[in-house]
């Protein structure tokens, strides 16, 4: 797949990374991409001049998500990110892409979390961690795409016919 926005590494988009622009992270699994991603992805992409979308390897998304996940390998998923036009930038990242390495490295201006309304202690830590690496950057959280219930989980299910 010959994708010219799609890294190996949050260091080889360092690497080209324009010096006046202002940068968005966003991180997440992206398997089974839906209505909600697209959500997230726009959404983040319309806050800064460059959006930097690390996608999470395949290791790192077993530890996330569980054993049978993802369904999609690590270099496709995120090629099918890479393929938005929202995206400027993907690497697959075998570490939490909101780790002081990376946000050290990639220095973004800004990062969005999808709310997460079930851990609300989780939010709170990933919010010390980034804040405490990168004192200036803006954290935003973006409400779950709420028009229609979706999820990868969801669409598992009903292609197992789990659900209906």
């Amino acid at each position: 797949m010959m994708i010219d926005n799609l890294f190996q590494s949050a260091q080889a988009i360092k690497k080209i990374l324009p010096q006046d622009n202002r940068i968005t992270l966003v991180s997440g699994c992206f398997d089974l991409i839906h209505v909600g991603h697209i959500h997230l992805l726009e959404y983040a992409s319309s806050l800064e001049d460059l959006l930097v979308v690390a996608v999470l390897s395949d290791e790192y998304a077993r530890r996330y998500k569980d054993v049978q996940r993802p369904i999609i390998p690590q270099l496709q998923r995120a090629g099918m990110v890479a393929s938005l036009r929202c995206v400027d930038f993907v690497y697959v990242s075998n570490i939490s892409p909101n780790s002081s390495e990376t946000l050290q490295l990639l220095e973004p201006d800004s990062i969005v979390f999808g709310e997460d309304l079930i851990n609300p202690e989780k939010m709170e830590q990933r919010i010390k961690n980034v804040s405490s690496v990168l004192s200036d950057i803006t954290i935003r959280f973006l409400p779950r795409y709420t028009e229609e219930e979706v999820s990868t989980n969801l669409i598992i299910d009903k292609i197992r016919g789990v659900r209906t």
